[in-house]
């Protein structure tokens, strides 16, 4: 009798059982393939070797043993499971599907096939069928923690992160060691702003498994983001690498601290290692087929324009280069994915370096470009407060960008170009009110320049725009394509006004006043004031961006500033979700010019 249609020995199936049992991959895999030269008709050996290859990532040779395993046993619903989770594993998701689908055809009770398919469903954006699967897997088990958890994942990409929070922890619930969803709850955590109980999540994942990269990981970025403490976030992502050397997200985040730290070598180390990994970080469209293909182009060096919401969950797809010193740069790979390209490098004060080689890939890439390099180039405080100089009905406050040294001898004079006290002061390339504050006499502005005398700073002129009910009142408006669409109104006690510093969310009359401004301009902002905005768009140059002003105590605009580094985010705190809404018109006319723009090359 010939081997191929011998039957297996007992002891063979004995010892590949037991290798399975206690994990021991790659011993698996050799045991396997002695057992499939000798026994190639035998299922068990194929199964074996195929799972044992996706354990170990090895996911092309997974592959080839798991279709034979279907090909041997049209009606395994295991087989096609493990299929199913080998080709999404190596990106290929609409065959993961596929491969899902036939595991349920074939067992309806297959719990697991039903998780997994929701899982790949959410790879494709595929949200609402995703949640649907993960549902079906729940009815059969409703004690299987990998379907609440997968759930939750649908949940969270719907945008509803309460019930994905529910879900996570009912995961955990079943199975307290989890790893995964402990991780997930962190991160949802984590959007909903409840930074303490996200930490204690990741904490508790490392102690739980402290060999695990992704739980050092996702510590070590949540403490980066936060700023806290560098040194620990420094240490988990060090832990990290160590344990997974493959996450490109890890060397990004070690390339912001140590960017940081001004140990500028040192990150764009890491940079560039993360791009080795990855030379392109992609977000699929939320539907089967994309619209179009958009290039995003950043950098680690100089501020970027935040575009997690505004490039969030969109029909098309998304690509993120990172403009890096000294990198190189595949043109035709970036060509390809580029339909329309949107420049994030915003920050003309520290990222000139970065904008003269973002102009230089962009004339090379040949596509169309919103906020051109050459554009923001023009985009600087004191030449935009130049600009805006002559716009009808609106004040700017005169601003002047010079080295630390000037202002410390003006601090000493106690005079300085014409300006009087009270004086803005800031150092350039900063925002949110880091390292800016008001000043009413030059001992204290010597003292603040002492802390950085290497910097240069703008000097801003002082407008007083308190209301006469005492408060201070900051209108961000977002332009888009010239279309004006206001994001926010933020009222505080204090000139130097953040909605974040605000204590509006224990005033309900503040976010009504807040809610006129978002339902209509004009509730808030006459004719004059309108078209003095529709004036500063246009005298930018740019194609998107925002104005952060006030009204001065003579009813004419006083300007903050204004540039392409504004912040547009939605709302996950329910006392302002009433903004959503407004704020998502934003989001629909950045997607709309987007697809005009990538239209304007045919």
């Amino acid at each position: 009798m010939k081997n191929g249609t011998r039957a297996m020995p007992a002891a063979v199936g004995v010892e590949l059982v037991a290798l399975y049992n206690a994990a021991k991959w790659t011993q698996l895999v050799t045991a396997a393939d002695r057992a499939i030269a000798r026994y190639p008709r035998n299922l068990l050996g194929w199964r074996a070797s195929g799972k044992a290859l996706l354990q170990l990532g090895k996911l092309q040779q997974a592959i080839e043993m798991l279709s034979k395993v279907v090909k041997l046993a049209p009606g395994d619903a295991d087989g096609y499971n493990d299929l199913g989770s080998a080709l999404i594993d190596i990106g290929r998701a609409e065959e993961a599907v596929a491969s899902y689908r036939r595991a349920v055809q074939l067992n309806p009770r297959a719990t697991e096939a039903y998780a997994n398919m929701g899982r790949a469903l959410c790879t494709l954006g595929r949200f609402e069928e995703a949640a649907a699967c993960c549902r079906q897997a729940i009815e059969v088990d409703s004690g299987s923690a990998v379907a609440h958890n997968n759930l939750g994942n649908a949940l969270g990409d719907l945008g509803r992160p309460a019930e994905a929070e529910a879900c996570y922890r009912k995961a955990l619930a079943i199975n307290p060691g989890y790893l995964l969803a402990l991780i997930n709850l962190g991160s949802t955590l984590g959007d909903l702003g409840r930074w303490a109980e996200a930490k204690a999540c990741y904490r508790l994942a490392v102690q739980n498994q402290p060999n695990s990269g992704i739980a050092h990981n996702a510590l070590g970025r949540l403490l980066s983001r936060l700023g806290e403490d560098d040194e620990e976030a420094e240490q988990a992502l060090h832990r990290a690498i160590a344990l997974d050397s493959y996450e490109t997200n890890t060397y990004v985040e070690l390339g912001n601290i140590l960017v940081r730290k001004q140990q500028t070598d040192a990150a764009l180390v890491m940079f560039r290692r993360a791009q080795e990994l990855q030379p392109l970080i992609t977000w699929r469209a939320n539907q089967q087929t994309a619209e179009f293909s958009a290039l995003f182009l950043d950098t680690p060096i100089g501020g970027s324009t935040p575009v997690n919401y505004l490039a969030g969950r969109a029909p098309y797809d998304r690509h993120f280069h990172c403009v890096i010193p000294d990198s190189p740069t595949n043109i035709d790979l970036l060509r390809s994915k580029a339909d329309v390209v949107f420049n994030m490098i915003c920050n003309v004060d520290d990222g000139k370096d970065m904008l003269v080689q973002a102009l230089e890939l962009v004339e090379l890439l040949g596509r169309p470009t919103i906020n051109h390099p050459r554009l923001i180039m023009n985009t600087d405080r004191e030449t935009i407060a130049r600009r805006f100089a002559d716009i009808p009905d609106c004040v700017v406050p005169r601003t002047l960008r010079v080295p630390g040294a000037m202002v410390a001898e003006a601090a000493s004079n106690q005079a300085f170009a014409g300006f009087d006290l009270p004086l803005l002061v800031r150092i350039a390339g900063t925002h949110g009110g880091d390292d800016f504050d008001k000043f009413d006499n030059w001992v204290d502005i010597g003292q603040f320049v002492a802390k950085r005398p290497d910097a240069d700073y703008y000097v801003i002129e002082y407008v007083d725009y308190c209301s006469n009910d005492k408060l201070f009142r900051k209108y961000r408006v977002i332009f888009v394509d010239g279309e004006i669409l206001p994001y926010h109104l933020a009222i505080h006690n204090d000139w130097k006004v953040h909605h974040f510093r605000t204590d509006m969310a224990d005033h309900a009359w503040m976010r009504q006043e807040e809610e006129r401004f978002l339902e209509n301009l004009g509730n808030v902002l006459n004719a004059a004031h309108q078209d003095a905005l529709r004036a500063m768009a246009r005298a930018t140059g740019l194609d998107y961006g925002g104005i952060d002003c006030g009204i001065g105590r003579d009813g004419r605009i006083v300007v903050f500033e204004a540039n392409a580094a504004m912040l547009v985010h939605d709302e996950k705190n329910e006392v302002f979700a009433y903004k959503n809404q407004y704020i998502a018109r934003i989001k629909h006319a950045f997607e709309a010019m987007l697809s005009r723009r990538r239209l304007s090359a045919w």
